[in-house]
Protein backbone atom coordinates (compact mmCIF):
# COMPACT_ATOMS: atom_id res chain seq x y z
CA UNK A 1 0.00 0.00 0.00
CA UNK A 2 1.41 3.40 -0.86
CA UNK A 3 0.17 4.98 2.48
CA UNK A 4 3.13 3.20 4.34
CA UNK A 5 5.46 5.26 2.69
CA UNK A 6 3.96 7.95 4.05
CA UNK A 7 5.26 6.52 7.37
CA UNK A 8 8.78 6.05 6.14
CA UNK A 9 10.40 9.00 4.06
CA UNK A 10 8.11 10.11 1.56
CA UNK A 11 10.31 12.27 -0.01
CA UNK A 12 11.73 9.16 -1.36
CA UNK A 13 8.68 8.19 -3.20
CA UNK A 14 8.44 11.98 -4.86
CA UNK A 15 12.47 12.07 -5.98
CA UNK A 16 11.70 8.40 -7.48
CA UNK A 17 8.87 9.33 -9.44
CA UNK A 18 10.16 12.43 -10.43
CA UNK A 19 13.42 10.61 -12.26
CA UNK A 20 11.05 7.98 -13.83
CA UNK A 21 11.30 8.53 -18.03
CA UNK A 22 13.74 11.05 -18.03
CA UNK A 23 15.62 11.64 -20.97
CA UNK A 24 18.86 9.63 -21.39
CA UNK A 25 22.35 12.07 -21.14
CA UNK A 26 23.69 9.67 -24.29
CA UNK A 27 22.18 9.02 -27.13
CA UNK A 28 25.09 6.79 -28.41
CA UNK A 29 24.03 3.40 -30.11
CA UNK A 30 20.12 4.83 -30.60
CA UNK A 31 18.22 4.08 -33.42
CA UNK A 32 16.15 7.54 -33.69
CA UNK A 33 13.88 6.02 -36.78
CA UNK A 34 12.71 3.57 -33.87
CA UNK A 35 11.78 6.56 -30.95
CA UNK A 36 8.45 7.80 -30.99
CA UNK A 37 7.78 11.75 -31.55
CA UNK A 38 6.48 12.22 -28.22
CA UNK A 39 9.34 10.53 -26.39
CA UNK A 40 12.13 12.93 -28.15
CA UNK A 41 9.45 15.89 -26.74
CA UNK A 42 9.73 14.39 -23.39
CA UNK A 43 6.39 13.17 -23.35
CA UNK A 44 7.08 9.69 -21.60
CA UNK A 45 5.62 10.34 -18.56
CA UNK A 46 2.14 11.39 -19.78
CA UNK A 47 1.39 8.15 -21.35
CA UNK A 48 2.66 6.04 -18.92
CA UNK A 49 -0.15 4.19 -16.72
CA UNK A 50 0.09 4.69 -13.19
CA UNK A 51 -1.84 2.32 -10.18
CA UNK A 52 -1.68 3.80 -6.66
CA UNK A 53 -3.23 1.89 -4.08
CA UNK A 54 -3.40 3.07 -0.81
CA UNK A 55 -5.53 2.58 2.59
CA UNK A 56 -6.68 6.10 2.65
CA UNK A 57 -6.76 8.85 0.68
CA UNK A 58 -4.46 12.36 1.72
CA UNK A 59 -3.11 15.47 0.11
CA UNK A 60 0.45 14.01 -0.15
CA UNK A 61 -1.26 11.14 -2.60
CA UNK A 62 -2.92 13.78 -4.31
CA UNK A 63 -0.27 15.95 -5.17
CA UNK A 64 1.67 12.93 -7.08
CA UNK A 65 -1.15 12.81 -9.64
CA UNK A 66 -1.06 16.31 -9.93
CA UNK A 67 2.89 16.98 -10.02
CA UNK A 68 4.46 13.31 -10.77
CA UNK A 69 1.77 11.36 -12.40
CA UNK A 70 0.08 13.31 -14.68
CA UNK A 71 -1.69 11.18 -17.54
CA UNK A 72 -3.20 12.30 -21.07
CA UNK A 73 -5.83 9.88 -20.38
CA UNK A 74 -6.78 11.49 -17.65
CA UNK A 75 -7.43 10.00 -13.92
CA UNK A 76 -10.25 7.79 -12.12
CA UNK A 77 -10.05 7.57 -8.57
CA UNK A 78 -12.34 5.16 -6.67
CA UNK A 79 -12.98 5.34 -2.66
CA UNK A 80 -15.18 3.99 -0.51
CA UNK A 81 -18.60 6.38 -0.29
CA UNK A 82 -18.41 6.72 3.22
CA UNK A 83 -16.02 6.00 6.17
CA UNK A 84 -16.98 3.90 8.80
CA UNK A 85 -15.90 5.22 11.93
CA UNK A 86 -14.25 3.15 14.09
CA UNK A 87 -15.89 4.12 17.57
CA UNK A 88 -17.09 0.85 18.11
CA UNK A 89 -13.89 -0.90 18.30
CA UNK A 90 -13.46 1.34 21.59
CA UNK A 91 -13.58 -1.46 24.74
CA UNK A 92 -14.42 0.43 27.72
CA UNK A 93 -16.76 3.63 28.78
CA UNK A 94 -14.18 6.25 27.69
CA UNK A 95 -14.67 10.26 27.72
CA UNK A 96 -13.38 11.62 24.52
CA UNK A 97 -13.03 15.02 24.30
CA UNK A 98 -12.78 17.00 20.98
CA UNK A 99 -10.99 20.38 20.92
CA UNK A 100 -11.11 22.37 17.32
CA UNK A 101 -8.82 25.01 16.85
CA UNK A 102 -9.51 28.60 16.47
CA UNK A 103 -9.44 29.50 12.53
CA UNK A 104 -7.15 30.80 10.36
CA UNK A 105 -6.49 34.86 10.33
CA UNK A 106 -6.20 36.22 7.23
CA UNK A 107 -2.65 37.59 7.38
CA UNK A 108 -1.48 33.97 8.31
CA UNK A 109 -0.14 31.86 6.36
CA UNK A 110 -0.88 28.08 5.62
CA UNK A 111 1.98 26.87 7.09
CA UNK A 112 2.39 28.86 9.81
CA UNK A 113 -1.62 28.01 10.95
CA UNK A 114 -0.78 24.53 10.95
CA UNK A 115 2.68 24.49 12.80
CA UNK A 116 2.34 27.48 15.22
CA UNK A 117 -1.63 27.83 15.80
CA UNK A 118 -1.44 24.06 16.57
CA UNK A 119 1.45 24.33 18.84
CA UNK A 120 0.05 27.30 20.52
CA UNK A 121 -3.20 26.26 21.10
CA UNK A 122 -1.61 23.08 22.92
CA UNK A 123 0.64 24.72 25.05
CA UNK A 124 -1.85 27.36 26.21
CA UNK A 125 -5.59 25.68 26.14
CA UNK A 126 -4.18 22.03 26.47
CA UNK A 127 -1.18 22.03 29.18
CA UNK A 128 -2.66 24.37 31.62
CA UNK A 129 -4.99 22.06 32.20
CA UNK A 130 -3.25 18.62 32.17
CA UNK A 131 -0.50 20.95 34.52
CA UNK A 132 -3.39 21.37 37.37
CA UNK A 133 -3.91 17.53 36.85
CA UNK A 134 -1.83 15.80 40.06
CA UNK A 135 -2.73 12.54 38.63
CA UNK A 136 0.39 10.43 36.49
CA UNK A 137 0.17 8.40 33.63
CA UNK A 138 -0.67 10.55 30.60
CA UNK A 139 0.41 10.15 26.97
CA UNK A 140 0.20 12.64 24.46
CA UNK A 141 0.56 11.20 20.97
CA UNK A 142 2.27 13.63 18.20
CA UNK A 143 1.77 12.15 14.82
CA UNK A 144 4.66 14.26 12.96
CA UNK A 145 8.09 13.67 14.32
CA UNK A 146 9.20 17.47 13.83
CA UNK A 147 5.92 18.49 15.90
CA UNK A 148 7.42 15.77 18.58
CA UNK A 149 11.08 17.40 18.57
CA UNK A 150 9.08 20.83 19.16
CA UNK A 151 7.03 19.47 21.99
CA UNK A 152 9.65 17.89 23.67
CA UNK A 153 11.61 20.56 23.55
CA UNK A 154 9.24 22.46 25.64
CA UNK A 155 9.16 20.01 28.41
CA UNK A 156 12.69 19.73 29.08
CA UNK A 157 12.50 23.62 28.98
CA UNK A 158 9.74 23.78 31.37
CA UNK A 159 11.80 20.71 33.69
CA UNK A 160 8.39 18.62 33.54
CA UNK A 161 9.04 14.79 34.31
CA UNK A 162 8.50 12.71 31.64
CA UNK A 163 9.64 10.18 28.67
CA UNK A 164 9.78 9.31 25.29
CA UNK A 165 9.43 7.14 22.85
CA UNK A 166 9.86 7.19 18.96
CA UNK A 167 10.63 5.05 15.89
CA UNK A 168 13.91 6.46 17.05
CA UNK A 169 14.44 4.50 20.40
CA UNK A 170 16.39 0.96 20.97
CA UNK A 171 15.11 -1.55 22.47
CA UNK A 172 16.19 -1.06 25.90
CA UNK A 173 15.49 2.26 25.97
CA UNK A 174 11.58 1.05 25.02
CA UNK A 175 11.46 -1.61 27.72
CA UNK A 176 13.11 1.18 30.46
CA UNK A 177 10.55 3.99 29.74
CA UNK A 178 7.17 1.54 29.70
CA UNK A 179 8.39 0.11 33.01
CA UNK A 180 9.35 3.95 34.39
CA UNK A 181 5.78 4.85 32.76
CA UNK A 182 3.83 1.75 34.25
CA UNK A 183 5.10 2.14 37.73
CA UNK A 184 3.83 5.66 37.93
CA UNK A 185 7.80 7.20 38.00
CA UNK A 186 6.55 10.30 35.49
CA UNK A 187 4.10 11.78 34.63
CA UNK A 188 4.15 12.28 30.78
CA UNK A 189 4.76 9.96 28.04
CA UNK A 190 5.46 11.72 24.28
CA UNK A 191 5.43 9.30 21.79
CA UNK A 192 4.88 8.96 17.75
CA UNK A 193 2.31 7.62 15.49
CA UNK A 194 5.52 5.96 13.98
CA UNK A 195 5.96 4.24 16.95
CA UNK A 196 3.03 2.66 17.04
CA UNK A 197 2.83 1.58 13.03
CA UNK A 198 6.42 -0.26 13.78
CA UNK A 199 6.60 -1.09 17.32
CA UNK A 200 2.50 -1.53 18.28
CA UNK A 201 3.43 -2.02 22.20
CA UNK A 202 0.88 -2.04 25.12
CA UNK A 203 1.51 0.46 27.91
CA UNK A 204 0.45 0.23 31.38
CA UNK A 205 -1.04 3.12 34.16
CA UNK A 206 -2.48 5.00 31.22
CA UNK A 207 -5.06 7.70 32.61
CA UNK A 208 -5.45 10.05 29.78
CA UNK A 209 -4.71 10.26 26.08
CA UNK A 210 -4.04 13.53 24.54
CA UNK A 211 -3.50 13.50 20.51
CA UNK A 212 -1.28 16.53 19.38
CA UNK A 213 -2.98 16.20 16.52
CA UNK A 214 -5.70 13.73 14.44
CA UNK A 215 -3.47 10.25 13.54
CA UNK A 216 -3.14 8.78 9.81
CA UNK A 217 -4.41 5.54 11.04
CA UNK A 218 -7.66 5.50 12.93
CA UNK A 219 -6.60 2.02 14.77
CA UNK A 220 -4.01 4.01 16.30
CA UNK A 221 -6.98 6.06 18.01
CA UNK A 222 -8.29 3.24 18.95
CA UNK A 223 -5.19 1.12 20.31
CA UNK A 224 -4.59 3.93 23.00
CA UNK A 225 -8.09 4.28 24.03
CA UNK A 226 -8.08 1.04 24.84
CA UNK A 227 -5.01 1.34 27.30
CA UNK A 228 -6.65 3.52 29.36
CA UNK A 229 -6.83 2.07 33.00
CA UNK A 230 -10.58 0.88 33.68
CA UNK A 231 -10.01 1.82 37.00
CA UNK A 232 -9.51 5.60 36.50
CA UNK A 233 -12.31 6.47 33.89
CA UNK A 234 -10.83 6.91 30.49
CA UNK A 235 -11.01 9.89 29.07
CA UNK A 236 -8.72 11.32 25.95
CA UNK A 237 -8.06 14.84 24.65
CA UNK A 238 -7.93 15.38 20.42
CA UNK A 239 -6.87 18.35 18.79
CA UNK A 240 -7.94 18.63 15.45
CA UNK A 241 -9.02 21.89 12.59
CA UNK A 242 -11.24 22.51 9.83
CA UNK A 243 -8.16 20.91 7.84
CA UNK A 244 -8.69 17.48 9.49
CA UNK A 245 -11.56 16.23 7.87
CA UNK A 246 -10.48 13.24 6.25
CA UNK A 247 -8.59 12.04 9.08
CA UNK A 248 -11.25 12.77 11.45
CA UNK A 249 -13.96 11.44 9.51
CA UNK A 250 -11.99 7.87 9.18
CA UNK A 251 -12.09 8.14 13.57
CA UNK A 252 -15.64 9.66 13.87
CA UNK A 253 -17.66 8.83 10.83
CA UNK A 254 -18.22 11.13 8.54
CA UNK A 255 -21.55 12.13 9.61
CA UNK A 256 -20.01 12.84 13.03
CA UNK A 257 -17.29 14.37 11.37
CA UNK A 258 -19.61 17.17 9.82
CA UNK A 259 -20.92 18.11 12.82
CA UNK A 260 -17.16 18.76 14.69
CA UNK A 261 -16.27 20.62 11.54
CA UNK A 262 -19.49 22.91 11.20
CA UNK A 263 -20.84 23.50 14.74
CA UNK A 264 -20.34 26.93 16.64
CA UNK A 265 -18.63 25.25 19.43
CA UNK A 266 -15.24 24.42 19.75
CA UNK A 267 -15.38 21.74 22.30
CA UNK A 268 -17.47 18.78 21.99
CA UNK A 269 -17.78 15.08 24.11
CA UNK A 270 -18.26 12.17 23.00
CA UNK A 271 -18.87 9.04 25.07
CA UNK A 272 -18.14 5.14 23.81
CA UNK A 273 -20.73 2.72 25.51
Amino acid sequence: MCDVFLMQNWEHVVHTLHHVNLQPTSTEHTDFSRVKSWVLEGNSGKVRQNLVFSSFTCPEISALFKEELVSHRGLVKISPFKHKDVLANILYPTRQVFCRMRDRKESESLVEYLTNGRYNDFIYKVMPRLHNNDANGILILIPSYYDFVRVRNYFKSEGLRFQQLSEYSSNKSITNVRRLFGEGEVKYLLTTERFFFFKRYKVRNVREVVFYSCPRYPECYTHYLNMLSRDAGGVSTLLYNKLDGERLGRIVGEEQCRQLLNSKQHTHVLMSD
